[in-house]
């Protein structure tokens, strides 16, 4: 792994956390997180490998990233406030032309999964 490599992924790392941090003491966010995630290591190494490949092209995460969601109790409010703290975690850690591929997958996922929860949530009931 290249030296660029290996700081993107570091970069991914922090991001992540910082993200999380936030998530996690936010009055909207933090009790899905809290009230779901019982493992954090594991679900911020998944988160790591997810973003990794999203923006790194790895290999490191195989599972379908949306179904999981499906078992929360959430609105398009939460998908749009984990975009306003995903950003700023974006910001702070990562480095172009990985920030701004981060901020476009999150602006697409915020809007589309968001969407595709309310309609899949609602066909359920």
């Amino acid at each position: 792994m290249s030296v660029a490599a290996i700081a993107d992924e570091t970069a991914i790392h922090d991001c992540v956390r910082r993200f999380y941090d936030a998530a996690r003491a936010d009055d909207l966010l933090g009790p899905v997180f809290n009230g779901w995630i019982k493992d954090w290591d594991a679900h911020l190494t998944t988160m790591d490998n997810f973003w990794s490949g999203a923006l790194l092209a790895t290999e490191r995460y195989k599972a379908a990233p949306f179904p999981p969601h499906l078992k929360l109790k959430m609105g398009q409010e939460h998908f749009d406030r984990w975009r306003e703290l995903w950003v700023p975690a974006v910001e702070a850690s990562l480095p172009e032309p990985i920030k701004s591929k981060a901020i476009s997958i999150s602006e697409h996922m915020a809007h589309c999964w968001g969407r595709a929860y309310l309609t899949m949530t609602s066909e359920m009931a």
